[in-house]
């Protein structure tokens, strides 16, 4: 098999697990499902992947590596307050599809917390990234209070989400984003 299609294959396995993880939850997926969603014979996922769990971990790397990215755009802004504005407009369009099914990183958070699994970790990682990135961008502004403002803002924005999910209303989260930029730029 060429490089190239086993790269594929695996990629479409991820986009596949990362959707159904979403919508359905890491529980309530199977390898099955994911094979038939990615359209990669279910004989073949082992090949790429051993375990449910080794999915997971590459779909939590793809969520981290998105991250990257986001962070990667805000930082050619020249100040911390247009870097977190950038941010949180980068997660407001994002509020129609977390309404529907919530956070993918929130809801990954969640699932694995009530799991003792190294899946936990890896998955709190990703929430505490954005708050470490959001923290040194008011550190950046000369904020003495950092820290708690940036558990403030991703606090506000994983509420919000939640709210949106149960309650089936993007606007929720469209609220909250658009008062946390406002609180953002007078500071």
């Amino acid at each position: 098999m060429s490089a190239t299609r086993s790269v594929d294959k695996r990629e479409r396995l991820v986009d596949a697990a990362r959707v159904l993880f979403h919508h359905k939850g890491f529980g309530e997926t199977s390898l099955a499902e994911i094979a038939r969603e990615s359209g990669v014979p279910v004989g073949n996922v082992y090949y790429y992947f051993k375990t449910k769990e080794d999915i997971a971990a590459a779909v939590i790397a793809e969520h981290s590596a998105y991250l990257g990215t986001i962070a990667r755009q805000a930082e050619k802004l020249p100040a911390p307050r247009e870097r977190i504005v950038s941010m949180l407009d980068s997660m407001a369009c994002n509020c129609g599809s977390i309404a529907d099914s919530g956070c993918p990183m929130g809801s990954l958070c969640i699932e694995f917390g009530k799991r003792d699994t190294a899946l936990r970790e890896d998955a709190n990682l990703l929430l505490l990234k954005i708050v470490n990135w959001v923290q040194r961008q008011f550190e950046e502004m000369g904020r003495r209070d950092a820290h708690e403002l940036a558990i403030q803002l991703v606090s506000t924005v994983q509420g919000s989400s939640i709210l949106s999910l149960a309650m089936h209303d993007p606007e929720i989260m469209r609220g909250e984003l658009a008062r946390l930029k406002r609180m953002v730029e007078v500071l």
